[in-house]
């Protein structure tokens, strides 16, 4: 077997120290960010404390049961991503729920790679720097890691290098790299079909087996989102349905914490677009990460699905622009939007004159000013909407001084102990712990030994609360006392 020498190492150092270097720091970015998100006892949700305690499960190679969404309620039922067991050997070496938001930021730092690394190709080292950063900084990425951990941090990687490959017309990896997105969430299954139609619309002017193939690939996505929604999740979430219907009426199907709202009617498509107004916003944010132009590459046409099911539901957090997590997925593909069109124009393809764009050798230099033109759009939006992204409050982020407090209400709590909590310390009880959110214990015979209160949760909605009055009230026929009581945290231990 031939051994590299030393020129190919030095030609492949050269080609990516940059975008290393720069995934490197946008990684560091986030991970500062991220230490001091969880410094602050900053919990935007219990999403964090659910996958938590779902990767544990998995360390155990153990099905993902996960108290806080119920007694014995398998995740699997809730959205579907198998994936995140892979998660699991990681975090039986470091038990925290830290460890999880430290993945997310390295698995979008290396996100950075392969698009920084085609845009060095395309526009030189300076177009390296202005992309890489633009888009690892990017504003569903920066809103993926305020909202915490989520499984969606697992596809955006497999997006970028998908989207690349798909730019370097390399099909076959294209499709191997984004095919494991069906394990990640339910609906990236309608994201892979429409690659599919895509790689088909790219590929129309070769052989017929390759258009047959970019079909079949299509086919395999739309199949798999509809055994997912269909067979995947009502066989294992316990009301038997898929609980994240379009209509909202199952939204929790299977917990305590089910929706209770009327079916809600579908909207028009106008309606869908523009309201509330925030949507239009979304848009207008999403397609400047497109650089506007990357609207004619067939790629962004994968966004379709995750806006459709997002602006068609009828919860309003799924419009946001800012914070909302699941815009993550969004970003790459923008962003290998924009690059396949550039490229087209930088990098016209060979046997006459490109199909969308003409390209004469006399008007070279006009493409390529259009083409940097194009890849600052999304630079000069970042920078307009950056004060309202999670890294600009990355400054004033300061250890919260009850952490010490906190610290005591979590040693009080012993390992192997079922525990029932509000937001601020559910997700540093799972280690080692059974945990419960304060609203999923109802009814149940034997009640956890221990209640964790912090007054100061927005669970309480501003209601003054004590632990140990809340769990005799909350579990009737059985009492708690008080053991442990600092800066508004009560621990209560069960008592009958």
């Amino acid at each position: 077997m031939r051994l590299p020498d030393r020129s190919d190492v030095a030609r492949v150092a050269s080609a990516w120290w940059l975008p290393a270097a720069l995934a490197c720091t946008v990684g560091t970015l986030y991970i500062c960010f991220s230490l001091a998100q969880w410094r602050t006892l900053s919990d935007p949700s219990w999403d964090l404390a659910i996958f938590a305690e779902a990767v544990q499960a998995y360390s155990r190679f153990e099905a993902p049961i996960v108290p806080i969404k119920a007694p014995g309620y398998n995740l699997l039922g809730d959205h579907f991503h198998p994936i995140l067991a892979l998660l699991g050997p990681i975090y039986r070496f470091f038990p925290s729920a830290l460890t999880l938001l430290v993945i997310q930021d390295l698995l979008i730092a290396a996100s950075v790679l392969p698009i920084a690394r085609l845009a060095q190709r395309l526009f030189g080292r300076g177009g390296a720097v202005l992309v890489g950063l633009t888009y690892g900084l990017g504003w569903g990425l920066q809103g993926a890691v305020g909202a915490q951990f989520h499984e969606v941090c697992v596809a955006v990687p497999l997006l970028a290098v998908a989207g690349v490959a798909f730019v370097e017309r390399r099909w076959g990896a294209c499709m191997a790299w984004l095919a494991p997105v069906i394990l990640v969430k339910e609906d990236l299954g309608l994201t892979v079909f429409v690659a599919g139609l895509a790689l088909a619309w790219r590929r129309r002017g070769e052989d017929r087996s390759g258009m047959l193939m970019s079909l079949a690939y299509a086919l395999f996505g739309i199949i798999a989102f509809i055994v997912t929604v269909k067979v995947l999740l009502p066989a294992v979430n316990p009301a038997g349905t898929w609980a994240y219907s379009l209509d909202g009426s199952a939204t929790g199907a299977g917990t305590t914490m089910a929706s209770k709202a009327a079916v809600h009617q579908i909207p028009s498509v106008w309606e869908i677009l523009t309201t509330p107004p925030v949507k239009i916003k979304t848009l207008l944010i999403l397609v400047a990460g497109a650089g506007i132009v990357g609207l004619r590459s067939p790629w962004f046409a994968l966004v379709l699905p995750t806006l459709a099911w997002r602006f068609a539901g009828s919860v309003n957090a799924y419009y946001q622009w800012n914070y909302w997590h699941y815009n993550a997925v969004l970003v790459p593909i923008a962003a290998c939007a924009l690059l396949d069109v550039v490229s087209r124009w930088i990098q016209p393809e060979p046997g006459g004159a490109d199909p969308e764009e003409p390209a004469r050798a006399s008007f070279e230099k006009y493409r390529r000013a259009a083409a940097w033109a194009a890849a600052c759009v999304p630079t000069v939006s970042l920078a307009l909407t950056a004060s309202f992204l999670p890294l600009w409050k990355l400054p004033t982020l300061a250890e919260s001084p009850r952490m010490a407090a906190a610290q005591g209400a979590l040693n009080v709590v012993p390992a192997g102990a079922r525990v029932e909590s509000d937001t601020t310390l559910l997700a540093r009880l799972v280690p080692g712990r059974d945990v419960y959110w304060v609203g999923t214990t109802v009814g149940m015979d034997t009640p956890p030994e221990y209640v964790v209160v912090d007054r100061q949760s927005y669970a309480w909605g501003g209601a003054e609360v004590d632990a140990e009055s809340w769990a005799s009230a909350a579990h009737p026929g059985h009492t708690y006392e008080t053991i442990y009581s600092a800066q508004g945290f009560r621990v209560a231990r069960r008592t009958s």
